[in-house]
């Protein structure tokens, strides 16, 4: 099951063909769950009856599909004014289509083990995208240039498309990890928006973000995105669903 922290729940996500190998023992992947393919339950349950007794009546499997788990303890959290990195490789998929893949994602993860060690928290998402936390916008600024140069470097010229914002990031207390997990936030979701508005190569700020970069000395200047009806603001709400409308200004960061 994986966290999605734009809609702050558990949604399940499955490995797709060739994106990890069985380990030499046989082993399974590791995953927080394995499903049973309903195919199989009459044979299970004839060796074991009670396995018939324990299905879950509450989750249909589906890639993207919720996952509720029983109701436990509720998890600590708490809530900071953060900057907010997003990134994800341009046409990814047409590089998993060619198997190109294993390259960029090897890539990405070597530079966010190199450039990320001062983030507060750093998330990698699926091998082709990854979010990072910080409380210096200056250091955001640069690990998303140093992440998109080394990336450019795989085979084929990748290229990021990396949304820097400025707000409201929820974090989850969890044992083992100092600096908890991304729960969601306002942040979260507006970088989520804003991404794939971005041109593949470049990195765009929102305006809240701008503000905090423009309170510290650096070599970072920005330049202003027009929107595509020539105005000065972006809805970068997801078409096709329910949400409400997102206004931003974006500007472009450029050294």
């Amino acid at each position: 099951m994986h966290h999605d922290r734009v809609r702050g729940e558990s949604v399940q996500r499955f490995l797709r063909p060739g994106e990890t190998t069985l380990e030499s023992d046989g082993a399974l992947p590791y995953a927080s769950h394995y499903l049973v393919h309903p195919v199989l339950s009459d044979v299970i349950g004839r060796a074991n009856p009670a396995y018939l007794q324990r299905i879950d009546r509450v989750n249909i499997a589906g890639y993207g599909r919720p996952w509720r788990e029983a109701e436990t303890e509720a998890i600590p959290e708490r809530v900071q004014m953060l900057c907010v990195l997003k990134a994800d490789v341009e046409s990814f998929g047409n590089l998993m289509r060619s198997h190109t893949d294993a390259p960029v994602r090897k890539a990405i993860e070597d530079t966010l083990k190199r450039w990320t060690e001062s983030a507060l928290i750093t998330d990698p998402r699926g091998g082709d995208s990854f979010v990072i936390v910080h409380d210096d916008p200056v250091a955001l600024a640069q690990m998303a240039r140093q992440t998109m140069d080394d990336v450019y470097q795989a085979p084929g010229h990748p290229r990021l498309r990396v949304a820097l914002h400025h707000g409201e990031v929820r974090i989850q207390e969890r044992e083992g990890t100092p600096a908890g997990v991304i729960a969601g936030g306002e942040a979260i979701l507006c970088a989520a928006r804003v991404e794939p508005h971005v041109e593949p190569g470049q990195i765009w700020a929102t305006q809240e973000f701008r503000e905090q970069l423009a309170e510290r000395p650096s070599l970072w200047r920005t330049r202003a995105v027009p929107a595509p009806d020539g105005g000065e603001r972006f809805n970068v709400k997801k078409e096709g669903g329910t949400e409400p409308d997102l206004w931003v200004r974006l500007y472009r960061l450029e050294l």
